[in-house]
């Protein structure tokens, strides 16, 4: 069983566990090197390797990496913000595109023009946040008795400037140059991986699945799906249900890895204890990797740190 050739978790605060991403970065990979990551479920090793200037090549093809995560490692200024802002004109009412009896029809016809714009502009950093802002300021209407609430208005470029204000007086200065230096590639597949890497190994891959429910994060969050133009058939063909497809998705990453990492290399496997990922360690060790240190946090996290020998 894998359990018997993991090592022993070592419990360690919280603040340790988080501190773990950045030794392990720089024990095991100089600056310059990639790094693979086929899951982003949060930043912390991410942003470890743009300020530690690692190439970070990211080829999680849910399409809700992008939108949650890509705004964050560009900090374009906030007068760039308000002068793209006012370039968008809201002229006329819109057709309903099927979310209009969510939205009072003001932030029905912004939300338009804002969506309408961004799709004819390239995206830069500045749209980036313009895109992300936008979405987040536009949240499912409650429901009393089977009806919908009275409809507030919603002032998006006001949100988009107030909220982008407050993410940009929290982030260090010196974070920012780092973070424009050596920003991660967010990448579609493996083939796209494939074409940056050209034949080269790497030495440290991250590994952290993920699982939540679909259906119900789409319903919950449907003008937000709307605004990116994400269907619920394309969120779900990112992810498995099924024990029986999850088990295989885990061999298929680790085959994945295994397949790019060099000899010697690590994988730093993060996991909550409610991911059940024995098909993976079953594979690393039926290829002869080691587990060469486990670590647990308070809230639960653990670590294993992988090693691929020969």
């Amino acid at each position: 069983m894998p359990s018997q050739k993991l090592k022993e978790l070592v419990k360690i605060s919280d603040w340790d566990f988080l501190g773990l991403s950045e030794k392990i970065i720089s024990t095991y990979t100089k600056p310059g090197d990639k790094v693979i990551l086929p899951y982003m479920s949060a930043d912390n090793f991410v942003f470890e390797l743009a300020i530690n200037e690692r190439q970070c090549l990211i080829y999680d093809n849910n399409p809700l990496v992008r939108i949650n995560f890509e705004a964050d490692f560009f900090y374009p200024s906030l007068a760039g913000i308000k002068t793209r802002l006012s370039e968008i004109k809201v002229v006329g009412d819109f057709p309903d595109c099927g979310v209009k009896k969510f939205l009072h029809p003001r932030t029905y016809n912004e939300a338009m023009a804002i969506r309408l714009f961004l799709d004819s502009e390239p995206k830069d950093a500045i749209n980036l946040w313009i895109k992300y802002l936008s979405a987040e300021a536009l949240r499912m209407p409650k429901t009393s008795k089977g009806e919908l609430e009275e409809l507030e208005y919603i002032d998006i470029k006001d949100f988009i400037l107030k909220k982008y204000k407050i993410s940009f007086s929290e982030v260090d200065p010196m974070r920012l140059l780092l973070l424009h230096k050596s920003a991660p590639e967010f990448l579609h597949d493996e083939k796209e991986l494939d074409e940056i890497l050209k034949g080269t190994k790497v030495k440290l891959a991250h590994y952290a699945p993920y699982r939540f429910n679909v259906r119900e994060y789409f319903s919950k969050n449907l003008l937000k799906m709307w605004f990116h133009n994400i269907s619920k058939e394309q969120l779900m063909s990112a992810f498995v249900e099924d024990e029986t497809a999850w088990n295989l998705r885990c061999k298929k990453d680790f085959l994945s890895l295994h397949k790019r990492l060099g000899s010697g290399g690590m994988i730093l496997v993060e996991k909550a204890n409610e991911y059940a990922i024995e098909e993976f360690f079953k594979l690393a060790f039926f290829y002869g990797y080691e587990n060469v240190r486990a670590f647990c946090s308070a809230k639960g996290m653990q670590a294993y740190l992988m090693k691929k020998l020969g």
